[in-house]
């Protein structure tokens, strides 16, 4: 294997445990535990380091190594702030391109997240939640608003989903995503895009109420 691939190898399983929570937010990246662990050299997991940080997934401290990126409460918010918008341009196209094919999916996830929240499972409510709005991102024809969003959340998956856990949010995401998927299945871009611009914004108040809470 080329040394070049074998970097970005490292690089990209790195960068999905990161996306998945196996690591915590400000957690140490030894190198040589990694080089050993992933066995390759120390070269390669430094040279992977430096490819995360670029990309904003870790910092790297002079004398401290590298460590997983943690994001302020401001950062969240602004974050938030952003999807909102793009969110809202998203659904807006999505509405006049999702097949019925997709809608039946739609209605189908939104149901087991009915189910979920009555049996309190709250984390397969979140799940679903995502898988909920992974189908009205593929349903987007702009794939760079897509991609730019998908790359956003990723770096943001630690934080994802913990909202749910407050006291009473599960009822107030359930009638947000309600009203997203009867706004797509009766074809109204309009009203798909301001109720998807109230889900994200109530999940943005939710971080800024409960931040202390949460982290």
């Amino acid at each position: 294997m080329a040394k070049m691939n074998q970097t970005e190898t490292v690089y990209a399983k790195l960068r999905e445990r990161i996306d998945q929570g196996y690591y915590s937010p400000s957690e140490s990246l030894p190198e040589v535990e990694l080089a050993t662990e992933l066995d390759v050299s120390r070269n390669t997991i430094k040279k992977a380091l430096l490819m995360l940080e670029t990309d904003g997934y870790v910092v790297i401290e002079q004398n401290k190594g590298a460590k997983v990126r943690s994001y302020s409460k401001q950062e969240v918010l602004e974050y938030l702030q952003l999807r909102v918008e793009l969110e809202g341009f998203i659904v807006r196209l999505a509405a006049g391109n999702i097949s019925k094919k997709s809608l039946a999916k739609l209605e189908s996830i939104f149901e087991k997240m009915s189910a979920c929240r009555e049996a309190n499972d709250l984390m397969g409510y979140s799940a679903l939640n995502q898988q909920f709005h992974s189908l009205i991102y593929d349903a987007c024809p702009n794939r760079t608003a897509t991609d730019l969003l998908i790359h956003l959340k990723g770096r943001m998956r630690k934080y994802n989903g913990k909202t749910i856990l407050v006291p009473g949010r599960d009822q107030h995401s359930y009638e947000e995503h309600r009203q997203i998927l009867e706004a797509l299945k009766a074809g109204d871009a309009a009203a798909a895009e301001a109720a998807v611009r109230r889900h994200v914004e109530s999940v943005r108040k939710t971080f800024e109420d409960y931040y202390s809470l949460l982290f």
